[in-house]
């Protein structure tokens, strides 16, 4: 690809390079860009909203998880990408502050995930074996 500078300021410069543009990822509804800044390989995944769309006319739309609510303690999220081993609640249930609700495996290390806040969960969004990325929700509880 072509590379560009970009200059911030003095002593600022950077030399961009499109590297790579990944395959359509359909569980995400992301792809992988590949960078290189002075050299140095970057990669970011990206929404990619055009071929979502797409998708919806040809056939079933990728997965995109909410995201949890940063401003509201009863909107519990994953703290990390990883899968999800085990569900300890269901839509209805009354919960305890600190209660485990969900168990997540990361990096080859289990992470036990508690209710914020007690009340009445109201909303899970995810299954035993689902992938789920930083802070995608998976459960809503209502504070008592």
């Amino acid at each position: 690809g072509e590379e560009n500078l970009v200059n911030l300021g003095p002593g600022k410069d950077y030399y961009i390079r499109l590297a790579n543009i990944d395959g359509f990822n359909k569980d995400l509804g992301t792809r992988t860009v590949t960078l290189e800044v002075n050299g140095e390989k970057w990669f970011i995944r990206t929404p990619d909203t055009v071929t979502t769309l797409e998708s919806t006319s040809g056939g079933a739309a990728p997965k995109r998880r909410a995201k949890k609510d940063p401003t509201d303690k009863g909107s519990l999220g994953s703290p990390m990408p990883g899968v999800i081993v085990a569900v300890n609640v269901e839509e209805g249930d009354e919960v305890e502050e600190g209660q485990t609700l969900f168990k997540l495996s990361a990096m080859k290390m289990e992470t036990e995930l508690k209710a914020q806040v007690s009340g009445k969960v109201t909303k899970i969004t995810v299954e035993v074996n689902d992938n789920v990325e930083g802070d995608d929700l998976l459960a809503e509880i209502v504070p008592e």
